[in-house]
């Protein structure tokens, strides 16, 4: 199997479902720093937050970061060899294609 990114609209509505519950039954420990933990506690004060509610909070964001943006589409082989041969196809540019250029080059003056 090839793998090829495409912009999909995948919905990550069971990242929803996590947050849902308030219930706090597991812990998460991490070993910083003293640097480290006086920057942290320092950017959590600002943000008007304990420590461990403003690690959670980044790290929360980042992780859905990084969900919305991991969207693979997976091909067989000749699925993969289809789209790449499609991809490279060379087609004069349509009438309308050329205008939009036009109009583009226009917009940046």
């Amino acid at each position: 199997m090839q793998a090829a990114t495409t912009p999909t609209n995948h919905s990550f509505d069971f990242l929803q479902d996590l947050f849902i519950s308030s219930k706090k039954d597991a812990r998460l420990e991490a070993k910083i720093s003293s640097s480290q933990k006086d920057f942290l506690l320092k950017a959590a004060h600002l943000e008007g937050l304990d420590l461990s509610s403003f690690v959670i909070s980044a790290a929360v964001q980042k992780a859905r970061e990084v969900f919305q943006d991991s969207r693979a589409l997976f091909l067989s082989d000749e699925e993969y060899k289809a789209f790449s041969q499609f991809l490279e196809q060379k087609e004069e540019p349509t009438a309308s294609l050329k205008q939009l250029a036009v109009l583009d080059d226009l917009s940046e003056r």
